[in-house]
Parts: C-alpha cells; sequence; structure tokens
C-alpha cells in the first residue's frame, strides 16, 4: 500500500542494510510530535527563572511547546544470525539450530528538540509535521530529504542520522543478549 512504500522510502540507509545483511530482524520506524510532559515543562521552566526544577508545574507557554521525536522498535529472537553482533565478552549462547522463534524486543528514541512555535501552531491546528515545514520554509517534501531536524541545524544532523541512534539503542538487546535475552 502507498503508506508502506512511503515508509520504506523514509527509512535510514542503515535500517535498510542492517534488513539487507540479517533478515531475521523487522525494523520499524515512527516519527512525530509530542507535548513536553510535566517534568520536562518543569526542568524548562527552572532552567528559564535560574532556579531549581523542583515539582515544577506547567506554564502556559509550555503547554504549547510540541517536541519533535522518533522512536525505533526492532523484532528479532535469540538465535545466532540475531546476536551476530553481540560484544566480545558476551556470555551468551545463541539457539544455534534456529529452532527459537521467540520474539525478543528492542526500542530506541532520538533525542528530542523543540519545534519553532511558528510550525509547532500548524501542527496543532492539524497539518502534519512535513507540509507544516514546507509551509514554513518554503521547501517541497522536506519529510523525504533532510526533515525538520535537517532544516533546523543547517544540516548538522539529517533526517538519516538523526535516526542512527536510537538504531543501535534499540539493538542493545543482541549486542548484549546475556543482560536481555532469557
Amino acid at each position: 500500500n502507498a503508506a508502506w512504500e512511503d515508509a520504506k522510502t523514509s527509512v535510514p540507509d542503515s535500517v535498510k542494510e542492517l534488513r539487507k545483511t540479517v533478515p531475521d530482524f523487522s525494523v520499524g520506524l515512527e516519527g512525530g510530535v509530542e507535548e513536553a510532559p510535566a517534568s520536562t515543562a518543569g526542568i524548562m521552566a527552572a532552567a528559564r527563572s535560574g532556579g531549581s526544577s523542583g515539582g515544577g508545574g506547567e506554564t502556559k507557554a509550555s503547554a504549547t511547546v510540541l517536541w519533535c521525536i522518533a522512536w525505533m522498535a526492532i523484532r528479532g529472537t535469540g538465535s545466532s544470525i540475531c546476536t551476530l553482533a553481540k560484544a566480545p565478552d558476551s556470555s551468551y549462547k545463541a539457539d544455534t539450530d534456529g529452532a527459537s522463534n521467540e520474539a525478543v524486543w528492542g526500542f530506541g528514541r532520538t533525542g528530542s528538540f523543540e519545534l519553532p512555535p511558528e510550525v509547532a501552531r500548524l501542527v496543532h491546528g492539524g497539518m502534519e509535521l512535513g507540509d507544516a515545514d514546507d509551509q514554513v520554509f518554503n521547501r517541497v517534501k522536506s519529510k523525504h530529504g533532510s526533515g525538520t531536524v535537517g532544516i533546523l541545524t543547517r544540516g548538522m544532523i539529517d533526517r538519516s542520522s538523526y535516526y542512527v541512534h536510537s538504531l543501535k539503542l534499540a539493538l542493545v538487546p543482541w549486542i548484549r543478549p546475556e543482560m536481555y535475552i532469557e
């Protein structure tokens, strides 16, 4: 379907390469925006006022803040093919015959950053983030290029490199299987 084709074109190259070399893995990526949780709002308010974070309630300004984030989810098994990247000092003994199909999940999240107020207002109004970027920054199909993070960092971080840390963090159960796979 069209949504799957769109998702495939937006997956970073590192994930595409992982799928080619380790077909036992299923990789999912979800990006978007979220409201600042109360703890984040409290820390922001304290930082702006020079005080401690304390119990910090939400201010009117922080209630309208949107954060850009992305999640990575990986499903694999404890098989020898899925644990090829395990740490050299790992004591984990993989299922070498591939008989174990019990699912092992790994999750990772990107760093998050505050969206500019103009973009946040459009998203709050119901516009998709990529379309809001296109309107504010006078671009076309920004979500297929450098993305929001690319335009805001002037290319220091592009959309693909933004996902790399979450991919690596989601792989932790297979890098350190002795800690995660039972």
